[in-house]
């Protein structure tokens, strides 16, 4: 079932269904009687913990090994929620058990409140007890002997008594000789009569560790101990110890030791073993002496299936294996041990995510990352014995129960140590989690980053995802409706939510269903139901993100997705027989209701989130984004990208009116969010035909765009240099020298060039050049339409000019431009756009005074009238004029100029502000006024910079709408003449 499913989002999963394996010749059997034919199984651990560590003579002085050991193990069972009738055997390390009592374990279990009736076993293996006795318990389970175990380790060696032998063996006089039972039997060879450290002295000898080496090690363990305890990391594992006293019980749940280091001083200690000098073992490089205890609950497959599902640590053993080499190299028997375990698990170490090895000392640790080849490996990454403390039977479980707790869904774990007399043991371990599981801490956690790793939907996604998809068509097919109810059950509402933490709501378990269906029922090839599918799963995603309480864990997921709903509509946009086949299978409301395109329905479901993100009262429009509010342009972002990338770029006034009205401050999001807004709000005005605005937000993101983005500054240019030139500015050769102009210069000094020439038919050659590139950015009908006026106005301004030159003046009044004139320089024009070229046969005009020096007027006067030498202009080859498309001619395709158009072309100009006069229709004449403002100088006063016209035109229209708005007559306050709607600037730095 999903809800048990031993799933690894990053990893490998684990099919628990019993259909999962096949039986036949190859499966292993452990009996050959009929009625005990059983497959070997996998073995599982459903929960793990440990008391804190407590110094040696610390806080357990008055608590026994067993005492210990009952907390753990009372705490494991809790957390693993597997009914104490189904476990039937407890496993449990201890090495040192004089006055300890009768059968160790068995008081451990009786004290934690197990029945009589469940045996336990002591196992003692030295340090490598606790990780022995897990061995055993896994065992059973593998052999089919047992459905559920609890296994570890417990020590106290601050209770260890001191022996005194027995009359028997006493002298008749003299000294009685006591020994320390903690030495005797814990830490000394027994065949050559040393102490540990001096193995790991010969250890660190023989494999080249030298002190520094050790002494780093050993600052490192403790450093990393005290930033897990800061960072709370062995909260999961900790199972608190009451401790009875005269002034009322005291709660350890701390460990106790790892504070106790001056880092400084670890350098200057005294070797400890070897003290001629050579020894490099001090008492900071080696572990200390300890109280503690660790316990796990070990199920079957059957049991991980109906009670794992809530665990968190929940992993499967792969492997052990234990090995033996000469007892003084017993600091190096794990790297005999290891490669054993991991080739019984079928993995390499290169697969192996975190090692646990027991720091016994730092040079077994510094040697076995040695042999091994792991000195580039996480071993242990939240200290280890140094600095967490050695209580020697529960030291093998301990750090498998912090390996547990360090493991994510998939990976794989080692848990090693060595014990003396020369030997070690090893576990790999595997961590799975169900699905359901992994999101319910998630949501508990309130982690949404996790929570967007998990809700993965594109066809890339691991193959786990694949395998969910099989299992969910098995037991949960359309035909049913129990895969909601399963839902529930396994993400119910937290009744009593703690502060900092989260619960599932009704919203978030409808997603979760929609999600599962999703995989059920998805087949990447077909791209219609995909966008279906995935466009109902973000459907459900943005009513969930609504919870106003908890829907922000959400964010992070609710961008996921929706990136992946545009890939999908772009994709299927690019396709318009498609498109239009999945436009015409929807429509709102009723029949006959409005239809809508995929565009429009995709940008829809994202701006339902953005409405969310815009709406939520986490923080105000002016104050430091929070909660669901930092999202705010995100969405927005993505919805604009969406919307140009499919050229529905009008659909997005209604989300930036929103914008505008209630959204937050665009200085208060990243330079990225501001940066990428700016240039969407630019491109919309762009296309909105406002190039005023659109300057001004090309021209804000541009200066927020750090230099080192070159391609994203780029972005920006291919939109801002257009944008200027629609309104008469031309970009200065500081502009295109910067790098990420490269090549516009070869683009737009040609069509500069022109314009300001007044070279129709050269203006039209260089915006065709670069068709192809000013096309993709919608910019070529712009330039050959909306830039013919500023051409005219030049072709004008370059008309009176000859035309004074030429002694062509009308007389002693005002100065004016003669549409005769600009008639016949327009038909010349007209006919070289027409194919028409010049005479080279054509015998010179005869020169006049007033002629001289004005080549464009005399040809165009002369083209007017035949003169004794033939045509000014020879037609093409084939006779007739070329057939023009309407942008291509002066005028409108073939149309030749006559008076009644150019006067309506100068009216329109003058209309514009590119012109300053009047029209003499009588005379017909255009008459330049306001000389005297210029010193005289016609052209200056008849023809005013365009830049400034354009401006000049836009306050006069603003100035109108306030002074509509101060007199009642408009309900829309006009703002201010530079504001850009949908860019909301801080009202608290607009003073600045």
């Amino acid at each position: 079932m999903v809800q048990c499913r031993l799933k690894a989002p990053l990893g490998a999963a684990l099919r628990i269904s019993p259909s999962s394996r096949t039986r036949g010749a190859s499966v292993r059997l452990f009996s050959s009687q009929s009625a005990l034919r059983q497959e070997i199984r996998d073995a599982y651990i459903l929960s793990a913990s440990r008391t804190p560590t407590a110094k040696f003579g610390g806080s357990y002085t008055t608590v026994s090994a067993p005492q210990l050991g009952a907390v753990a193990i009372k705490s494991a069972i809790e957390k693993s929620k597997v009914p104490v009738s189904k476990i039937t055997d407890v496993y449990m390390g201890n090495v040192l058990q004089a006055s300890v009592g009768q059968a160790p374990a068995r008081q451990a279990a009786i004290f934690a409140g197990l029945p009589s009736s469940v045996e336990a076993i002591t196992i003692n293996k030295v340090c490598a007890s606790g990780l022995k006795a897990v061995a055993f318990a896994a065992q059973n389970i593998q052999l089919g002997l047992a459905e559920a175990q609890v296994a570890g380790g417990m020590e106290n060696m601050t209770r260890v008594p001191y022996y005194v032998p027995r009359a028997a063996n006493m002298p008749a006089f003299g000294t009685i000789k006591m020994e320390d039972g903690l030495i005797k039997d814990g830490l000394t060879d027994v065949y050559d009569q040393f102490h540990m450290g001096n193995c790991a002295e010969n250890t660190a000898k023989k494999y080249g560790i030298t002190r520094e080496m050790q002494d780093q090690y050993a600052i490192q363990s403790y450093e990393r101990a005290q930033a897990a305890w800061k960072a709370n990391a062995f909260a999961e594992e900790i199972a608190p110890v009451t401790v009875p006293g005269k002034k009322g019980d005291k709660i350890i749940d701390t460990d106790e030791g790892y504070l106790d280091i001056k880092l400084e001083k670890v350098p200057s200690l005294k070797p400890a073993f070897v003290r001629d000098g050579t020894g490099t073992v001090t008492a900071a490089n080696s572990s200390t002496l300890n109280d503690g205890a660790s316990a796990l609950v070990l199920g079957s497959k059957a049991i991980a299936k109906e009670y794992g599902s809530g665990s968190r640590v929940l992993a499967r053993i792969c492997g052990s294996a234990d090995a033996a080499v000469d007892p003084i190299d017993f600091p190096i028997a794990p790297a005999k041990a290891v490669p054993i375990a991991l080739e019984r698990a079928g993995i390499t170490k290169d697969q192996v995510a975190i090692w646990e090895f027991n720091e016994a000392f730092a040079a077994v640790i510094k040697a076995n990352e040695k042999i091994l080849g792991i000195e580039g490996a996480k071993v242990n990454p939240y200290g280890g014995a140094i600095a967490l403390g050695h209580a020697l039977g529960s030291s093998g479980s301990r750090i498998l129960v912090t390996l547990l707790h360090q493991l994510k869904p998939g990976e794989y774990g080692v848990a090693a140590i060595c014990n003396g007399g020369g030997a070690a043991s090893a576990m790999v371990v595997q961590r799975i989690e169900s699905f359901l599981t992994g999101i319910r801490g998630h949501v508990l956690a309130q982690n949404g980053d996790e929570l967007c790793k998990n809700f993965v939907v594109e066809d890339t996604a691991p193959a786990i995802y694949y395998q969910l998809a099989q299992e969910l068509k098995t037991s949960f097919p359309p035909s049913k409706d129990s895969l909601g109810k399963m839902v529930d059950k396994c993400l119910p509402e937290e009744d009593n939510v703690q502060e900092g933490k989260g619960s599932p709501w009704p919203g978030f378990n409808s997603f979760v269903v929609d999600f599962l269906e999703y995989w059920r029922d998805i087949d990447f090839r077909d791209i219609g139901r995909l966008h279906v599918k995935l466009s109902g799963l973000i459907n459900g995603c943005a009513n969930a993100l609504a919870n106003p309480t908890y829907g922000v864990m959400l964010l992070q997921t609710s961008m996921s997705l929706s990136t992946a709903l545009s890939k999908v509509v772009m994709k299927i946009d690019s396709t318009p027989e498609l498109a239009a086949q999945l436009s015409s299978a929807v429509t709102i409301g009723d029949e006959g209701g409005e239809s809508k395109s995929i565009v429009e329905m995709a940008a829809d479901i994202i701006q339902k989130m953005f409405t969310s993100c815009l709406t939520d009262r986490s923080s105000t429009r002016w104050s430091t984004p929070k909660g669901k509010k930092v999202a705010v342009y995100l969405f927005a972002n993505l919805t604009l990208k969406l919307l140009f990338a499919c050229q529905k770029e009008n659909l997005a006034t209604q989300m930036l009116t929103n914008i505008a009205s209630t959204g937050p401050a665009l200085s208060l999001y990243p330079a990225s969010q501001r940066v990428t807004f700016l240039y969407y709000l630019g491109r919309f005005y762009f296309f909105q035909g406002d190039y005023w605005r659109a300057n001004l937000a090309f021209q804000e993101a541009d200066r927020q765009c750090p230099p080192q983005f070159l391609k994203h500054r780029r972005q920006i240019l291919r939109f801002w240099v257009p944008t200027n030139l629609l309104l008469a500015r031309f970009p200065s050769q500081t502009l295109l020298s910067r790098p990420e102009a490269t090549g516009f210069a070869e683009i737009y000094l040609p069509i500069c060039l022109a314009i300001r020439a007044g070279n129709m038919d050269q203006f039209l050659k260089a915006a065709n050049r670069h068709k192809e590139w000013l096309c993709a950015n919608g910019a070529y009908l712009l330039i050959i339409s909306r830039l013919r006026p500023l051409v005219w106005r030049s072709f004008t301004r370059k008309i009176f000019i000859l035309a004074r030159q030429a002694g062509l003046s009308t007389g002693q009044g005002a100065p004016s431009l003669s549409f005769d004139h600009v008639v016949a320089g327009a038909a010349y024009v007209q006919k070289l756009l027409e194919g028409f070229t010049p005479n080279p046969k054509r015998a010179p005009a005869p020169k006049r005074a007033t002629l001289q020096g004005n080549a464009l007027l005399m040809k165009a006067v002369t083209n007017s009238a035949a003169a004794e030498g033939g045509m000014a202009l020879v037609p093409p080859p084939s006779g007739q004029p070329r057939r023009l498309k309407p942008f291509e001619g002066l005028i409108f395709g073939n149309m030749q100029p006559n008076l009644s158009l150019i006067e309506d072309r100068i009216a329109s100009m003058r209309y514009a502000g590119l012109l300053n006069g009047f029209i003499a229709h009588q005379q017909q004449l255009f008459v330049i006024e306001g000389t005297k403002k210029y010193n005289g100088d016609p052209v200056k006063a008849g023809w005013p910079n365009p830049y400034q016209s354009i401006v000049d035109r836009l306050k006069e229209g603003f100035d109108e709408d306030a002074a509509a708005y101060e007199a009642g007559d408009s309900l829309d306050p006009p703002g201010e003449f530079d504001d850009v709607p949908g860019w909301v600037k801080d009202t608290s730095q607009m003073g600045s």
